[in-house]
């Protein structure tokens, strides 16, 4: 007899997609709501960003936690696969695209600031800009190209490492 094992309800799959949708929607509601905050407390408050460290901590936790997730389900793997399915630029393309373009963006702003600080004169301001340039993006090209492609490879190795751990369960 198994009086304490729980018993399996039955589950309408309409009822559970459309709470999955309503989950969804009020994450999305939530995310946009605390970058919200960051922003208004930040340009029209004039607060510095240490004011909005809750903020930051519950955007950063939450990706963080959802990638975890879905990496240990295996539907991270799928969820790529999806997307690359759908659009023309592969997901991997893209973080390697948003890694050299904050590389870049950084070290073009870095080197326009250093230019106008430090820069006496037309040609001082442009070694200046150049130099403070180029170095900066051997320093930041490298870096964001390492964490924004290596968490995602890794992620989706896992995932599909799980996913195929799970298919072999199940043929057994």
């Amino acid at each position: 007899m198994n009086w304490f094992q729980k018993r399996k309800k039955a589950v309408d799959e309409r009822v559970l997609n459309m709470q999955n949708k309503i989950y969804r929607e009020i994450y999305l509601l939530i995310m946009g709501i605390c970058f919200l905050s960051i922003v208004v407390k930040m340009y029209i408050f004039n607060l510095e960003p240490e004011q909005s460290i809750t903020e930051f901590i519950i955007l950063l936790i939450s990706g963080i936690y959802y990638t975890v997730r879905a990496t240990r389900l295996g539907i991270f793997s799928d969820e790529v696969e999806i997307h690359d399915r759908n659009c023309k630029i592969p997901m991997s393309s893209k973080n390697v695209y948003f890694g050299l373009g904050f590389g870049l963006l950084m070290s073009l702003f870095f080197g326009v600031r250093s230019a106008i600080v430090y820069g006496d004169g037309y040609g001082n301001t442009i070694f200046t800009f150049v130099l403070v340039f180029f170095v900066s993006l051997m320093m930041y090209v490298p870096f964001f190209l390492i964490v924004i492609v290596g968490p995602f490879s890794a992620a989706k190795f896992a995932s599909k490492k799980v996913a195929a751990k799970d298919l072999e369960d199940d043929e057994e």
